[in-house]
């Protein structure tokens, strides 16, 4: 069940990632749909559903609320030192930014949610259940690769590390899960990274050029 799950993972990622961005959200629907589905059903299975899902109580979801808030801030401050390390990073970070480019708020939400919900049964309930912290952040971060995006894979093996210790800790999916639907519906719609100091990305290029004097001048014209 374990080698079927991940091959879904795999499966699930390239058709969510490598086709036209058109349709992303639909496709993001049904991938976490299949492989909530399977990780239940595993669990269940294997009667440890209940026990990896945890108790709903207000120290959990308080708790999840507060790391995922933390990591935020923590977010944006590695955003930060790896602008000026790796000028190139922002290029890497706009890609994932242009998948919601065109969409509206209400068709992105549901399916951000469900994905996080999604990972947290796959990698943090069913993988990290069984075979341990370290190997269910290798296989999180290894299903990213597929998209072919370096930030991605970095910022799985980050976040797997947070979300496994805090699964980890808490005994159980609640915080985990809330945390990590905080975080990426912040860094979606309330706190997004923006371009590096010092080097603009693609749309903030495109606004200086739209907004400069020179720009709204005939061509071969000369002030």
């Amino acid at each position: 069940m374990l080698v079927v799950l991940l091959a879904l993972a795999v499966a699930g990622w390239a058709f969510m990632f490598l086709p036209d961005a058109d349709g992303v959200w639909a496709r993001t629907w049904m991938v976490a749909i299949v492989l909530s589905t399977a990780a239940a059903v595993g669990l269940a299975r294997d009667g440890d559903l209940r026990t990896v899902l945890g108790p709903v109580t207000p120290l959990d979801v308080g708790l999840g609320l507060l790391v995922g808030g933390g990591w935020l801030v923590a977010t944006h401050i590695g955003h930060t030192v790896l602008c000026r390390l790796f000028p190139s990073f922002i290029d890497r970070v706009n890609d994932l930014y242009s998948l919601k480019e065109d969409a509206r708020i209400a068709p992105v939400v549901g399916p951000l949610v469900a994905m996080g919900i999604t990972e947290e049964l796959v990698f943090r309930g069913y993988v990290q259940g069984r075979l341990g912290l370290v190997v269910a952040i290798v296989a999180y971060a290894g299903v990213q690769l597929v998209v072919r995006n370096w930030a991605l894979v970095l910022a799985a093996v980050l976040c797997g590390a947070v979300w496994g210790t805090l699964a980890w800790w808490r005994d159980g999916l609640v915080a985990a899960a809330f945390a990590h639907v905080l975080w990426t519906g912040a860094l979606a719609f309330a706190w997004p990274l923006k371009g590096c100091k010092g080097r603009l990305g693609p749309a903030e290029i495109e606004a200086v050029q739209t907004s400069s004097p020179r720009s709204n001048q005939p061509e071969g014209h000369t002030a």
